[in-house]
């Protein structure tokens, strides 16, 4: 294995993640929150979406820990979606 195939994030290989990072834009929202639109080509999608899945799980466990009788689901899955993706993102950026 060489030293590309070794530097694993999320399971998948950070080259793979940062080239599909480079079809992702942001853009300002009316209320001053980002949007995030990504057009991926089908031959980069699938270790990005893989990443976005496993980091998601990791989530959805941690949010299934905080789950009692009178607490309700901590985040919506469309709030955890998106924690998913700026965790992917910082853990893409992060080489320590």
């Amino acid at each position: 294995m060489d030293g590309a195939d070794s530097d694993l994030v999320a399971g998948e290989r950070r080259v793979d993640l940062m080239h599909a990072l480079s079809f992702v834009s942001t853009e300002s929202g009316p209320d001053g929150e980002y949007i995030v639109n990504g057009d991926l080509p089908p031959e980069v999608a699938p270790p990005f979406i893989r990443a976005i899945m496993r980091v998601e799980a990791e989530l959805l466990l941690h949010d299934a820990e905080l789950v009692t009788v009178g607490n309700e689901e901590p985040r919506t899955p469309d709030e955890r979606r998106t924690d998913a993706f700026v965790a992917l993102v910082l853990r893409i950026d992060d080489r320590s």
